[in-house]
């Protein structure tokens, strides 16, 4: 089922105009996805930065940060971005949406929806809306982690258990040449889970302010990959 807007989940979405009257609204919390420099370069009024742009790894170069798994340790690092479980956040970067995404899946799976600023700084930017160099310290706050949802993630059993599957799409959202093998970025084997089907991420963003493609648009292409909305979809 879709909805006027023509996206089956349109309050995953945000846009600039309705971000724009909602920027002073005490109980939305605006959060800049970007990495550290960018944030400080500039970003939108009141927006806070998401304390790491990635959100993995656990070693003293990124201060500890995985939290994918530690609800305790998830809900300390939300509520000092001034998050609590009724805070509406919107999260947005300057790089497509990829950091964002990231912070609203990791929200997700620990029971908080969020919004997407659809197109991102670079929509702001592009409509001459006002930006801040102010480095936003709200308030902490007391956020409520909920145990990680099994469904956000797929585990290597059920990768393994699904091959061949012809109900479960693998979506390879990497560039042309990881896809390939030609591109390792340093790990040991280049290539692809066998049967996975490849569409690059930001073959889903219009160009050059990187919003995303309509819903017709995507549904179209996503078909054309088999990836329809009666099957369990995996993508990495």
């Amino acid at each position: 089922m879709t909805t006027e807007t023509g996206w089956a989940r349109p309050e995953l979405l945000t846009d600039t105009e309705w971000l724009s009257d909602h920027l002073d609204d005490p109980n939305v919390r605006l959060v800049d996805c970007d990495p550290l420099p960018a944030y400080q370069r500039f970003h939108i009024p009141n927006a806070v930065w998401s304390v790491s742009h990635y959100w993995k790894g656990d070693g003293a170069e990124d201060g500890g940060l995985y939290a994918m798994d530690d609800p305790e340790r998830f809900a300390e690092l939300i509520g000092g971005m001034g998050i609590d479980d009724d805070t509406q956040v919107v999260a947005y970067d300057g790089s497509g949406g990829v950091y964002a995404a990231r912070f609203w899946w990791t929200l997700d799976r620990f029971g908080l929806s969020s919004r997407l600023l659809d197109g991102g700084l670079d929509q702001w930017y592009a409509d001459g809306r006002p930006l801040s160099r102010d480095n936003v310290r709200p308030e902490p706050r007391t956020f409520v982690a909920q145990p990680p949802q099994a469904e956000t993630c797929c585990l290597i059993d059920e990768v393994v258990a699904r091959q061949g599957d012809d109900s479960h799409v693998f979506w390879d959202v990497r560039s042309s040449g990881e896809w390939a093998g030609h591109n390792t970025r340093g790990t040991a084997r280049g290539g692809r889970i066998p049967g996975a089907v490849h569409l690059e991420w930001l073959e889903n963003l219009n160009q050059p302010v990187r919003t995303l493609k309509s819903p017709d648009e995507l549904r179209a292409t996503l078909a054309g990959l088999g990836i329809t909305p009666e099957k369990t979809v995996t993508t990495y």
